[in-house]
This record gives structure tokens, C-alpha cells and sequence, in this order.
């Protein structure tokens, strides 16, 4: 028997919301902390770039860095009950590398020398994988902090769903290769090397860039290598983190085959890295009964007949409106009953490829919620299932 995403919200430590870009995953990533108050769980939503709309729906000025606390007479003035705060915050990339630099440098000299290097100001903002790899760390520290019951990580926008999964990965075979390995060697050995002044490679490396401005990088690499061990240790904390039994992974696709099939593809991942996914959310899915869709021309005549018994009242006071009134009604009702039908049918394929998943239907709304009251009513989908 699959858990419920509310076993998961009730019992693991942290859950790992992943899918598409713009399935709505940063409002359910909140809608389950909400869910997660509900059930007096001290909880933290870390997301990233989150829309101003939501951060309005929280009470929040805005998303930062620093946790911000939403408390349960919040909750209680829009007539919601929970039983625990929500703490939500965004990841600053930047700050969040300052922090894991802090922490792996082994003096407060070496920790300087990184942190005001102009090739740190650009790396740690603009590298490739840093905002995959920094979340990760965000979680791993707020998930051993002792402060929450519950940290939802919200994943960072990618071009592929896994890149903050293999981000620990890459970073362990990135300082494991040898040529970053060279690199990490002091800059004075490399001097006497390959890139010793007038060498070859030195010769190659001037027709693309300054010999000063390479070594300038050489620095860098070298005040970072202080940091090696830090770094991998942490990534492999990590992968243990994401692969222990305490974190749950929530798959979001929404009515469309490309995102069910990204989390179709993602799930399958998962598996191979043995990870576990708990739940699989299928979002925005019409709340409409289908049967209009499949109804012929006797819809008219049922709505036809229903108006005139209504009386003049329900048609403008007009009972010669009630064919045209009717027929526009039987549209709007096909169209919707249509829509549904085809929402019914993501539904029942996901249901098709995770039998061993609960999936989780969640409805369609007109807009994103923008209230804590909003976001208490998509907590009923979540919970009740």
C-alpha cells in the first residue's frame, strides 16, 4: 500500500517537490507546508524565485534569505486552524556559498583569501550548477539544524528536472578529475610546470586570455583547494540525505504530456538512484464532470425545460430566451465536460504508469491562491487525497 502524502507530510523529516517548470510546484510546495501546520509539524518551505503573488498569499512582503515566520494567529485571523507555525525563506545563492565556504575553509585566513578574490564574486553566482549544487547545501543544513520538523524543497527552475539531483554527483567528479586535481595543486608547483612563464601552454593560454589574468586563477584554484575536503564531504552528506529514509520525493506534472512525461522520466531516475517517491501530484486538473461532453443534443432540451420550469426570472423575464439560452449553456457545458474529459485521461495514465504511487489529483483554480485562506483550501486535495 502507497503513502499518502499525508503519512509523508505526518513522518518524514524532508520532502523534495520536483517536475517541469511552471507546474505550480512553488504553490504546492507551500500549500504543503500549510498542510504540514495543519498537522502541527514545525515546518520550513525553501523555494526558489518564488512569485510576488505567493509571497502575498503568505503574508510576506517578499521572499529572502532569512527565514520569515508566519505565525498561527495569521492563520487564525483568516478563520484557518493550524497547530504550528510556517517558516518560509528563498535561496540566495550567494550568501548561501559565502556560508559553505565559511564552513569548509580550514582558517579564517584561507576563508578571506576565497570570499574577496574577484574570481569568487563571479563563480559563485554564475558557475554552472552552483544554484543546483547551493540548494542542496541550503537543505542539508536547515534539515540537521533542529529547528523544523519538516523542511519542503521547493526545486531551483532547471533546464532538466535532475540537475539538482546529480549536482552532489558532479561536484565529487568535478574535484576528483585530474585536471581540477592539477589545478588544485599551489600555484608555485604549477609554476614550475606546464604553467611555468614561457612554457608552451602558457605560449597556447596568451592567445586567449592575459598570463595575469590566468594567474589570477591559478590563485583562486589554489585558496581553494583548502575547501576540497569540505566540499565533497558535503556533497556526499547529501547524496546520503536525498537517498536516507526520512526524505520522500513529490513528483508535480500538470494536464499536459510533456510535464507527465518529465515525471515520468524523473520518477524513473529516482528509482535508479534509489530514492524514494512517494507521491505524484497532477495539477490544475479540471473540476468538471464529464458526462456533458459525451451528452448529444437532448442536453439542450434537459436545460431548455429546466429554465422555463425555473420561470421568467431565470432568463431575463423573457421565456423566449430559453432555446438560445439553453443552446449556449449545452456549449459551455460540452466545452467544459470536454476539457475534463481530456484532464480524466492524464489522470488515468499516470495512474497507469505509478500503480505502486498514490496520485494525487489536485483542481483547477481561475487564479494562484493569494491568501493564507487560499492556500488552506488546496491543503484539503493534499490531505484528504
Amino acid at each position: 500500500m502507497p503513502l499518502s502524502l499525508a503519512q509523508i507530510i505526518a513522518e518524514k523529516r524532508v520532502i523534495v517537490v520536483v517536475g517541469a517548470g511552471g507546474v505550480g510546484k512553488t504553490t504546492l510546495s507551500a500549500a504543503i507546508g500549510v498542510a504540514a501546520a495543519r498537522l502541527g509539524r514545525r515546518t520550513l518551505v525553501l523555494t526558489v524565485d518564488p512569485a510576488r503573488r505567493l509571497a502575498s498569499a503568505l503574508g510576506l512582503e517578499q521572499f529572502d534569505e532569512n527565514v520569515q515566520r508566519i505565525p498561527v494567529a495569521d492563520f487564525a485571523a483568516q478563520h484557518c486552524v493550524v497547530s504550528a507555525p510556517l517558516d518560509a525563506a528563498m535561496l540566495d545563492v550567494k550568501r548561501t556559498f559565502d556560508r559553505v565556504v565559511g564552513r569548509y575553509a580550514k582558517t579564517p585566513e584561507s576563508r578571506d583569501a576565497i570570499l574577496n578574490h574577484p574570481f569568487y564574486r563571479q563563480a559563485s553566482t554564475t558557475l554552472a550548477g552552483t544554484q543546483e549544487y547551493m540548494a542542496m547545501e541550503r537543505l542539508y543544513e536547515s534539515a540537521t539544524s533542529g529547528q523544523w520538523d519538516l523542511i519542503v524543497l521547493d526545486t531551483p527552475p532547471s533546464a532538466h528536472a535532475l540537475d539538482f539531483l546529480d549536482a552532489p554527483d558532479r561536484l565529487v567528479g568535478l574535484f576528483d578529475s585530474r585536471a581540477f586535481q592539477l589545478l588544485l595543486k599551489p600555484t608555485q608547483k604549477l609554476r614550475t610546470g606546464p604553467f611555468r612563464a614561457g612554457s608552451v601552454v602558457m605560449r597556447g593560454l596568451s592567445r586567449f586570455t592575459s598570463v595575469e589574468m590566468f594567474s589570477e586563477l591559478l590563485q583562486f584554484f589554489s585558496h581553494l583547494s583548502d575547501t576540497f575536503e569540505g566540499f565533497v564531504e558535503g556533497a556526499r552528506r547529501t547524496q546520503a540525505l536525498l537517498r536516507g529514509p526520512e526524505t520522500a520525493f513529490v513528483l508535480v506534472s500538470a494536464c499536459d504530456a510533456t510535464s507527465t512525461e518529465e515525471a515520468r522520466y524523473l520518477r524513473q531516475e529516482l528509482q535508479k538512484q534509489e530514492m524514494f517517491a512517494g507521491t505524484w501530484i497532477v495539477n490544475r486538473v479540471a473540476p468538471f464532470p464529464t458526462a456533458p461532453a459525451l451528452a448529444g443534443p437532448e442536453l439542450e432540451t434537459q436545460l431548455e425545460a429546466l429554465l422555463v420550469a425555473l420561470g421568467p426570472e431565470a432568463i431575463g423575464g423573457d421565456e423566449r430566451q430559453a432555446p438560445r439560452t439553453a443552446k449556449l449553456l449545452a456549449e459551455a457545458a460540452r466545452r467544459l465536460g470536454t476539457l475534463a474529459l481530456a484532464d480524466a485521461r492524464v489522470v488515468a495514465t499516470v495512474h497507469s504508469l505509478a500503480r505502486d504511487l498514490q496520485v494525487l489529483p489536485v483542481p483547477r483554480a481561475p487564479d494562484e491562491p493569494d491568501s493564507l485562506a487560499g492556500l488552506f483550501r488546496m491543503t484539503e486535495a493534499l490531505l484528504d487525497g
